[in-house]
């Protein structure tokens, strides 16, 4: 078993770590807060920790970690603890994990990519019944031109039904002997 440094960034506190467990398991045993909602079993990409350094010594992304997070390491340089294993020693940033809120639960993360952050918005009584009033009045307002029911202008052309061209009886084919 062989073990590796973990020094957590910015505060510069450093875990032993073995190779043999993932990062999430190995922290959690270290008493940190890392998030994780499916378990570790890489489903939620709750669990994502930033690599400031040491990126060789981590093992490859497996297929659950590049289907959640793509292929953008060498970018972001996001990582899924659940899914990593230490080969060589690394500085993590989790920093995002041990925001805490004043219930003293851990702080929310933004959404996953490619998923619209859902909130839900609470209004009065009196905002709804406005809106609906202002609806209904913008409704009945007439826009400008011709066309606007124009089924109920009464005017000249009132009198005489309006010809939409339907209603027209179809003619029928007919063979000629000589067509054949």
């Amino acid at each position: 078993m062989s073990e590796h440094k973990v020094t957590l960034w910015p505060s510069g506190e450093v875990l032993e770590v073995s190779s043999e467990e993932s990062l999430l398991v190995q922290l959690k045993k270290a008493g940190k807060k890392i998030k994780s909602g499916c378990g570790g079993c890489a489903t939620c990409s709750d669990c994502v920790v930033i690599v400031k350094s040491g990126e060789m010594n981590l093992s490859p992304q497996t297929f659950e970690e590049l289907r959640l997070l793509g292929n953008v390491f060498h970018i972001t340089k996001e990582r899924l603890s659940c899914q990593t294993r230490l080969t060589g020693d690394v500085t993590l940033d989790i920093t995002g994990h041990e925001k805490t809120g004043a219930a003293g639960k851990v702080g929310k993360t933004p959404p996953p990519r490619g998923q619209k952050s859902t909130k839900t918005i609470i209004k009065k009584r009196d905002d709804i019944v406005r809106a609906e009033i202002e609806s209904k009045e913008k409704s009945q307002e007439k826009p400008s031109g011709d066309w606007y029911r124009h089924w109920e202008n009464e005017g000249d052309d009132a009198s005489k039904p309006k010809k939409f061209g339907g209603n027209k009886r179809v003619k029928p084919f007919t063979f000629n002997d000589n067509d054949e």
